[in-house]
């Protein structure tokens, strides 16, 4: 791109209202160039890569905070089961298992709308991304509903409760619809209530970061999944 004042005139008039001689004056201008880069690997023993430690990409997509803070709270919940609740150290292999892939797929999305063969819409807002091939995650119904394990657990109110402050915290939640309310123990926050289209029913054990870990309709079940994590 011509940085020079005629240049910055002709893209300002070209793709803005104003007219060439509108533009004065120009103090400072750059030749912005993209850098799209991956690390290898998100986790080597005792150091782990999150955000812009681990894939750097062009701002297009908008994408670089909220994947950024996905990883930062996948890996937040795995290391405090780890070191609080004493589950097993190969749950932390899990977070390049399940952020890694995520970092591709955005980092091609980003490029693809800066180079404007993407525009910004459904696909950029990824409120869609979940976890349905990761090793932790287990769907037990035979019938599942609209939702499934490894799904983001969508918003809704069951019993007077909002879903979304219910799962705000560091804590497991149990979503039970249509269906008993299991025991459970007490660091797990429990919602029930008699329907919920966008769920569909059962019970959703929804994990630390608001995913959908454990779906199922036998509530023995549960415990079991949650005995993985220390959980007991």
């Amino acid at each position: 791109m011509d940085v020079s004042p005629e240049g910055i005139r002709k893209v300002v008039a070209a793709r803005s209202h104003l007219a060439p001689e509108d533009v004065t004056e120009v103090r400072w201008a750059s030749d912005f160039r993209p850098r799209a880069a991956l690390a290898d690997r998100f986790r080597d023993r005792r150091v782990f890569l999150a955000g812009d430690a681990a894939h750097v990409h062009s701002p297009a997509g908008g994408q670089g905070l909220n994947t950024s803070v996905q990883d930062a709270y996948n890996l937040g919940w795995k290391l405090g089961a780890v070191l609080r609740d004493g589950a097993g150290e190969a749950l932390l292999d899990t977070y390049e298992e399940e952020r890694r892939a995520v970092a591709v797929d955005m980092l091609g999305l980003s490029t693809s709308v800066h180079r404007g063969e993407v525009r910004r819409g459904e696909a950029t807002r990824q409120l869609g991304l979940g976890y349905r091939g990761s090793t932790l995650t287990r769907e037990t119904r035979d019938a599942p509903g609209p939702v499934r394990a490894g799904d983001r657990a969508p918003d809704g109110t069951l019993d007077g409760v909002r879903l979304f402050d219910a799962f705000r915290g560091p804590h497991w939640t149990l979503v039970a619809i249509g269906t008993r309310l299991p025991r459970v123990p007490e660091s797990v926050r429990v919602v029930g209530g008699a329907g919920l289209g966008t769920y569909g029913s059962g019970l959703f054990l929804v994990r630390p970061d608001s995913y959908v870990g454990w779906a199922g309709d036998q509530a023995a079940g549960v415990m079991g999944y949650l005995g993985r994590f220390g959980l007991r």
